[in-house]
């Protein structure tokens, strides 16, 4: 979607309504509805080359997200697996609070956490309030809204160097995400050597997404709510296969590990079919995003495949492969936006002030840095 719509920014729309469905999109956010961002949208910037094509992205990005952003730091799956022990294991005893999934900013995405800059007195060296320097908490909002633009635009080619020296390491992101497309394509070799039916394949591509996915967080949450999990399973060591069917149950209640090992199931089933970078940025951002947002836009591939299996449906989320699709949707979402009235950009949290900039803010501040993000 985001790609599509900065064709428009930069003279070239792909189709002819672009146009229109952007002004659309752009006044659907300024009445207050959310188009947040995922980890995975970061990651799949990052890896454009070119400084002025992710600049044009950057900017649609900005003006109809305002970097709202859905929660990452594995806050979100903790409670889906809590929610899914305490509905299979009994504990914990009581059904866990849902945190907040949507936030700004980068931070929130990567880290759970929320992030603004900090204005810092230079003299005592500590963060700079309202009461002792008014109008710095509208200077806190924009330059932070700034510093979220900026960070997703990506570094121009002749600051490169320069980051490279302090640290800055693209291609890092990049070798992990190699590493875990080359975990799927072992099982499509070891499936094409010894074939399983299609009941037999899912139970396998669960046991492999929990323990190369989630397996560390499943060892703290066992560890921390005393559970054993043979006995939780009730696995019998006589009966080889007996805690399967509990642990099925276990993993299907934990809905974006079920949206994720679908997807790849649907994809493993084609015996023919070439794993790209792409099927697994799909998968990572269909999973978070569907059991937290009302609808999503994705390519007709991975729409079909969510479709396919009941994803849509089990959260109520509609799964669409057309802006226009979405477009039809917006005057609902419009009308359930201005009910909840609030700053309709959502950075209210960050400070005072009207809207979304992505420009230095003007004024003359003595005796102040802005810090990196708390």
């Amino acid at each position: 979607m985001w790609v599509r719509l900065a064709s428009v920014v930069q003279g070239k729309p792909r189709a002819p309504g672009d146009s229109t469905v952007l002004d659309v999109l752009l006044e659907a956010a300024a009445a207050g509805v959310a188009f947040p961002l995922s980890r995975t949208h970061y990651i799949e910037t990052s890896s454009i080359r070119k400084p002025k094509q992710r600049q044009d992205l950057a900017r649609v990005m900005a003006s109809i997200s305002f970097f709202r952003t859905l929660r990452g730091g594995q806050v979100l799956i903790r409670h889906q697996m809590l929610n899914a022990m305490h509905e299979t294991f009994g504990r914990p005893a009581f059904r866990p609070t849902a945190p907040e999934a949507l936030g700004l900013g980068v931070s929130w995405a990567f880290t759970g956490r929320q992030g603004f800059m900090r204005v810092m007195d230079k003299a005592t060296g500590l963060e700079t309030t309202e009461a002792s320097l008014p109008g710095v908490g509208k200077l806190r909002r924009e330059m932070s809204q700034l510093a979220e633009t900026m960070l997703i635009a990506g570094p121009a080619d002749d600051e490169v160097e320069a980051l490279r020296a302090n640290g800055y390491r693209p291609e890092a992101t990049e070798e992990g995400h190699a590493s875990r497309l080359a975990w799927e394509k072992l099982l499509v070799g070891m499936l094409r050597d010894d074939p399983v039916h299609a009941e037999e394949l899912r139970v396998r591509v669960t046991a492999r997404e929990l323990c190369h996915e989630y397996l560390d967080l499943f060892n703290e949450l066992l560890a921390e709510y005393r559970l054993d999990l043979e006995r939780a399973l009730g696995s019998d060591s006589e009966r080889p296969g007996s805690g399967r069917p509990k642990l099925m149950a276990f993993s299907d209640r934990i809905p974006s590990m079920r949206l994720a090992v679908d997807m790849k199931t649907a994809l493993f089933r084609n015996g023919a079919r070439v794993w790209q970078p792409n099927d697994l940025h799909d998968i990572d951002a269909l999973s978070q995003a569907i059991p937290y947002c009302q609808a999503v836009v994705t390519d007709k591939d991975a729409a079909d495949r969510v479709r396919r299996t009941g994803g849509d449906q089990r959260h109520g989320t509609a799964v669409l492969s057309k802006l226009d699709q979405l477009v039809e949707l917006l005057p609902d979402l419009v009308a359930r936006a201005q009910a909840l009235g609030g700053d309709p950009t959502g950075w209210d949290a960050a400070g005072p002030g009207e809207g979304f900039k992505a420009t230095l803010p003007d004024g003359t501040w003595p005796s102040l840095t802005v810090a990196s993000p708390s």
